[in-house]
């Protein structure tokens, strides 16, 4: 289950500081890699196998992107639907439409800025805000360390470097809007939640974690008219309290089907799956797999491919 956030030939400003991206030409390799040695499966059919309704076919892969980025409608669909091969995308129902910023992608506009523009660094009002929020010693990675719970803090920062969220949305729209998802969804390409503004799960109380999680499923699934009910944990499933778990998939289930970002895992909940990351720095997606399955040989012995919760 390999998992990509976006593809581009470009520098992305808000994402490219954080994490690398794939180009076109990688990206198509990884799909060659995957559909030589395995056969796609779309959503519907792998919450039909959880409900034992169908068999998947032998080595299947299922492929997924998070956080509902633009480049998933300019870039990614017309190669897979070239290729043949089904997607998921998860959606934060907070960005739809282009109407706020994920906090983390906010971090990398203001690293962005302050790399490419050095002058920028020099300004009082940016030292004194770093010398407020972190040690003497800090420097455009501090910013990484800020967390959901003082995401607000970076309001404050980024108008000292000439940074217009609001602005930024309007003329870049790095999300997709309604109306590309419909189009979308009319292509066969299916669609989840991701949470309502993207929050380490780990750091928030676990009425909290509740709350992100059906808000963001009954948004998307109603605003989209949508048959199934999916979930994928943003960032990581640690942390995720038993109460979430029960909200997706107990007695009064909001889900159909979930995902984390483990790796090669099983779950212990049956409609619970972990998927593969493979966003790697010089990484390939058949490199990461195979060092995937590798991994998870090794730890079989020792019992440890199997999440404990």
């Amino acid at each position: 289950m390999p998992v990509y956030h976006l593809v581009s030939d470009v520098p992305v400003s808000h994402v490219s500081p954080l994490y690398p991206i794939k180009n076109t030409r990688d990206f198509i390799a990884d799909l060659d890699f995957l559909l030589k040695h395995f056969n796609p499966v779309d959503l519907t059919e792998l919450i039909a196998a959880t409900k034992g309704q169908v068999v998947l076919p032998r080595n299947a892969f299922f492929l997924s992107f998070d956080d509902g980025l633009r480049e998933f409608h300019d870039v990614i669909a017309p190669i897979l639907l070239q290729k043949g091969v089904p997607a998921t995308c998860f959606l934060n129902s907070g960005f739809i439409d282009n109407r706020d910023l994920f906090f983390r992608y906010k971090v990398a506009l203001a690293a962005h800025a302050i790399t490419t523009s050095p002058n920028l660094w020099k300004k009082p009002d940016v030292q004194n805000w770093f010398s407020a929020h972190f040690d003497s010693s800090s420097n455009v990675s501090s910013l990484l360390k800020i967390r959901y719970s003082n995401r607000h803090e970076l309001d404050e920062l980024l108008p000292f470097l000439e940074i217009d969220v609001n602005a930024y949305l309007a003329e870049k729209q790095p999300y997709l809007t309604s109306n590309q998802i419909l189009s979308l969804i009319s292509q066969d390409f299916h669609f989840g939640a991701h949470s309502c503004d993207h929050p380490e799960y780990a750091h928030i109380e676990p009425n909290e974690q509740v709350r992100q999680t059906v808000d963001s499923i009954q948004h998307i699934t109603q605003a989209f008219q949508l048959p199934y009910r999916a979930f994928a944990f943003p960032f990581t499933d640690f942390g995720a309290d038993d109460a979430v778990f029960q909200a997706m998939h107990g007695k009064n289930a909001h889900t159909d089907i979930s995902f984390g970002c483990a790796g090669m895992k099983r779950d212990p909940w049956p409609q619970h799956f972990q998927r593969i990351p493979v966003e790697k720095e010089g990484l390939s997606a058949e490199k990461t797999i195979r060092s995937e399955y590798l991994y998870y040989l090794l730890k079989a012995p020792f019992g440890r491919n199997i999440t404990r919760r």
